[in-house]
């Protein structure tokens, strides 16, 4: 593998498990609004998020629409949940408080992906680490503070004004960094978002393939892990 100087990951998903921090935010919400829900109830609301973020239109980062009015349509599918939460389960007259508490939640410290500390930590000592990240400042920047003491910068789309993977944000990144685009390795779970993103940008991306999904044909990788500890193995050749 070729030398590089900078590695950029990606935060949810690839970093931070998003669907448990997710999970945790929900619990919360049931507490604030004095409704005992268990496993069932939370997982409900869970599936609904996943498919209401779909349904917006969420996951179609390449659209440009998606791409203009990314940070309002992340706070339309807040809103569109907890219609469907306070329709489902009702309330108490607190959907406000409720979903002020889901927020508040999902902006505390992030639960790291299995390894993702222990490869950050690696890998500091020999490059310098940055996150690229799409989502909203105050969130990203709680969710990501394990996180901080290893990282030379952290770009969030809502500051950069643009949202992988558009080039605006990729060359707004390498300006940041200071960087050839050539010196720059991503590493992300997103082959829409992350991988092409790079790749427009011409630079190089690990995929990080969690869940054994199939490659895209035509988008060059620079490797594929399962799991974010090989990515140490996958760069030790530079040592």
């Amino acid at each position: 593998m070729k030398k590089y100087r900078n590695i950029i990951f990606d935060a949810d998903h690839t970093l931070i498990d998003f669907d448990a921090d997710e999970r945790r935010a929900f619990y919360a919400a049931f507490s604030e609004a004095g409704i005992p829900a268990g496993e069932a109830e939370v997982e409900a609301c869970w599936a609904y998020s996943a498919k209401n973020w779909n349904d917006l239109g969420l996951n179609d980062v390449h659209l440009p629409e998606v791409q203009a009015g990314y940070h309002e349509m992340y706070l339309d599918h807040v809103r569109s949940l907890f219609d469907f939460v306070e329709k489902e389960y009702g309330l108490n007259g607190r959907r406000k408080e409720a979903q002020a508490r889901f927020m508040r939640e999902l902006s505390a410290p992030s639960q790291p992906v299995e390894g993702a500390l222990e490869t950050v930590r690696a890998l500091a000592g020999e490059y310098l680490i940055y996150i690229a990240t799409n989502g909203l400042s105050a969130m990203q920047r709680s969710r990501l503070s394990a996180f901080l003491p290893y990282l030379s910068g952290l770009f969030i789309s809502e500051e950069m004004g643009a949202i992988k993977p558009t080039r605006a944000f990729f060359d707004k990144m390498l300006c940041g960094i200071g960087a050839d685009v050539g010196d720059c390795l991503m590493v992300g779970d997103s082959l829409s978002s992350d991988a092409a993103g790079a790749a427009a940008a011409g630079m190089d991306c690990v995929w990080f393939n969690r869940r054994g999904a199939a490659r895209l044909e035509g988008l060059p990788l620079a490797g594929e892990i399962a799991a974010l500890p090989q990515l140490v193995d996958l760069l030790g050749g530079q040592k």
